[in-house]
């Protein structure tokens, strides 16, 4: 599995900042030029999927971004590849496939013995002690 290197704190690079108009408020993007070019000053992880840049401005004006946001030069400069998703659920399969768990059932599972109220009782007091 490849993984993107990240781009050390204090860098310089270049946006496109046709890539982030829909992300970024109004008030934001007409302060901004239409190459952006700034440096790296911290990282921000999303849910668990990716890691973006905290990128302050020539303007002073912090805003976060992805890779997939940087221009093709930057990205050419630190060696970022364009991952695609089919590619991402691929290296997904094969992680969870590795720590996947098999539960063996115990018992009978047929109706007659899930359904015998002795047996239910017997779930259902189970059931509640966790409970109280």
């Amino acid at each position: 599995m490849e993984v993107n290197p990240l781009i050390p704190i204090g860098e310089k690079i270049k946006v496109d900042k046709s890539k982030i108009e829909n992300l970024l408020p109004n008030k934001l993007l007409d302060d901004l030029p239409q190459s952006i070019n700034g440096v790296i000053v911290d990282y921000k992880m999303t849910d668990g999927m990716g890691i973006g840049y905290v990128l302050m401005t020539e303007n002073n004006k912090k805003i976060w971004i992805f890779q997939t946001e940087l221009n093709q030069k930057t990205k050419k400069d630190y060696r970022i590849n364009d991952t695609n998703e089919s590619n991402t659920s691929k290296n997904n399969d094969i992680i969870l496939e590795k720590y996947r768990v098999y539960y063996k059932i115990n018992g009978n599972r047929s109706i007659k013995t899930i359904a015998n109220p002795i047996n239910l009782t017997k779930w259902f007091i189970f059931t509640l002690k966790d409970i109280f």
